[in-house]
């Protein structure tokens, strides 16, 4: 079965439309308030930003989900699909309470990756009936501010899994403190200004190894985004 995305009725979307009309009366109007020459390049500037926002409405549009017999796919707006198994499932949800209110939610940790659908899909209550025949789908009721990743990441990524990852970068820390201090030292006996420059660099050191540790350990669940 299809599921297609359609435009929401909501304050942003009212506001596209207006955009659009906006255009169009404008571009009509210039050929009366103005010359001929002017009221063409007007025309054609309404044009191109009604193109731009036409263009981009029919790319959300052609956002759907497909269903088939071993699992789903999803075409995202961008074009890109994604392909999920029902057997390879391991976490689903639909929010009820939340920011993210509507949402329905479908994680796989075999490969780290997860899709949630907004309710502008139609029927989204019959896909999530469909998937319920393959996996269970959890009502969740997330805190004020907790999204949708938050909650996967606090159920599949152990709190002590973090804590050794933030140790190790600590420890890593330490260890190149320590070597810029055993460093200073040992320059310090031939000048200030050779002790300083290596501390500065040392420093440097430190910094890159912390950014790169800390990239490390967002690059988990990061890439469903």
């Amino acid at each position: 079965m299809i599921y297609r995305y359609k435009m929401p009725v909501n304050k942003e979307s009212i506001k596209v439309y207006l955009i659009l009309a906006a255009c169009a009366v404008v571009g009509i109007g210039s050929f009366f308030l103005l010359p001929t020459i002017g009221a063409v390049i007007v025309l054609v500037i309404c044009g191109f930003i009604a193109y731009q926002i036409l263009k981009a409405m029919a790319k959300a549009l052609s956002a759907r989900v497909t269903t088939y017999t071993d699992g789903f796919s999803v075409r995202m707006a961008d074009g890109t699909k994604m392909e999920f198994e029902w057997d390879l499932i391991s976490y689903a949800g639909f929010v009820v309470e939340g920011i993210q209110k509507g949402y329905l939610f479908v994680y796989e940790e075999s490969v780290d990756r997860f899709i949630q659908l907004p309710p502008a899909f139609e029927n989204l209550q019959e896909l999530r009936e469909e998937i319920e025949e393959h996996h269970p789908v959890e009502d969740c009721i997330m805190k004020p501010s907790e999204t949708i990743k938050e909650r996967i990441k606090s159920i599949f990524v152990p709190e002590s899994t973090e804590n050794e990852a933030s140790a190790k970068a600590a420890s890593e820390a330490s260890g190149v403190d320590s070597a810029a201090d055993v460093e200073s030292e040992a320059s310090g006996v031939d000048g200030t200004g050779e002790a300083e420059e290596t501390i500065n660099i040392e420093e440097k050191a430190e910094s890159g190894a912390t950014d790169d540790t800390e990239a490390a350990d967002s690059t988990k669940l990061d890439n469903a985004d």
